[in-house]
């Protein structure tokens, strides 16, 4: 009688454990889907289409990531895509806060001109607690369930006009940013002329010169051929490496199990290392681009201290409006990896 009753109560226990996961899983969409907001050719998409392959292949398919490019839900206009994601038109982002910052003015902090010079400060701040504690909380508390992250690259200036060597030689010119207050007060810090649009409007005015120049990573000059859109010259200034954060919506996340919640995360955290590799083979060398007519210009040390100079004022501007105690943890970050 104790066996039988012993017998009965671990096939009921059995059932009990295998319920939820039943009900869990059935829970599950049969597609997520993921935003962006470049194409196909960058290591941004690249990373992106790494995550979803690995997340389905380490699912057996329970879980499958579409990717929507050209931040395509949101027709275009990427400052809405957490907008969106709190909305439920998105489940999943990849892509850098500052995109989001007119939302959460806290997503901006990594957006910080020369906060993070060089690989060596983006590692550092990468494996610390200021991202993966207090971001990942601001993160949270916004909506998102972060995964990982990884290296977005420095954008680069370049323009159609003339070779960039000091901040007196953008005055006046019309430069292309994405909608961020501190992109435009850094373009009026050099008295340059702003103007804030969209990836694909961007294009376009750049190939009619409509404006002069723009902020990009050297990696996504090349994807996206920008010299054949008549931008000829290349400072490379590495003012602002921003980082790329995988993330979910948080109700989305809840509805997966434990255990594809490990899954995807551990999909995303090496999605991310791909992404980082990517970026920085593609930064290493600009013989392409000069075969391709552009003048890449490495400014003096001199030179390099006026641009730092320059753009001084706004990020303290910035550093007391966005979140002081954090980004004075991500500076203690990265002058402990100088030492180091």
């Amino acid at each position: 009688m104790i066996q039988r009753r012993h017998l009965l109560a671990s096939t009921c226990l059995a059932g009990l454990g295998i319920a939820p996961l039943a009900r869990a899983q059935s829970s599950y969409k049969s597609e997520y889907r993921l935003s962006l907001v470049v194409g196909p050719g960058t290591a941004w998409h690249a990373g992106a289409e790494q995550f979803a392959k690995l997340v389905r292949e380490r699912t057996a398919g329970r879980i499958n990531l579409r990717l929507y490019p050209g931040s395509s839900l949101v027709q275009g206009a990427q400052d809405r895509e957490l907008s969106a994601l709190r909305q439920g038109a998105i489940d999943v982002l990849v892509g850098p806060c500052v995109n989001w910052s007119g939302t959460v003015k806290d997503f901006a902090a990594f957006s910080l001109p020369y906060l993070m010079p060089d690989a060596k400060a983006v590692d550092a701040v990468l494996a610390s607690d200021a991202l993966n504690q207090d971001f990942y909380a601001i993160m949270r508390r916004a909506g998102i369930e972060p995964l990982a992250s990884g290296e977005y690259g420095n954008m680069q200036l370049i323009n159609a006009k003339h070779r960039l060597a000091q901040p007196r030689d953008i005055a006046g010119m019309k430069i292309r940013v994405v909608a961020s207050p501190m992109q435009q007060d850094i373009m009026n810090a050099m008295k340059a002329n702003p103007t804030s649009m969209s990836w694909a409007d961007a294009q376009s005015a750049l190939a009619s010169g409509a404006v002069d120049g723009l902020m990009l990573t050297l990696e996504q000059v090349q994807a996206y051929k920008v010299p054949s859109l008549g931008q000829k010259y290349i400072s490379r200034w590495n003012a602002i490496n921003e980082l790329i954060h995988f993330a979910v919506a948080n109700p989305v996340f809840k509805t997966w199990t434990p255990e594809d919640q490990q899954i995807v995360r551990g999909a995303a955290k090496d999605a991310a290392a791909e992404l980082t590799r990517l970026v920085r083979k593609s930064a290493a060398s600009d013989e392409l681009l000069k075969q391709q007519g552009v003048e890449v210009y490495i400014p003096t040390a001199t030179e390099m201290a006026e641009w730092k100079a320059v753009v001084r004022t706004p990020y303290d501007k910035w550093k007391a409006s966005i979140n002081p105690g954090l980004i004075t943890k991500i500076e203690q970050v990265v002058a402990q990896s100088a030492k180091a």
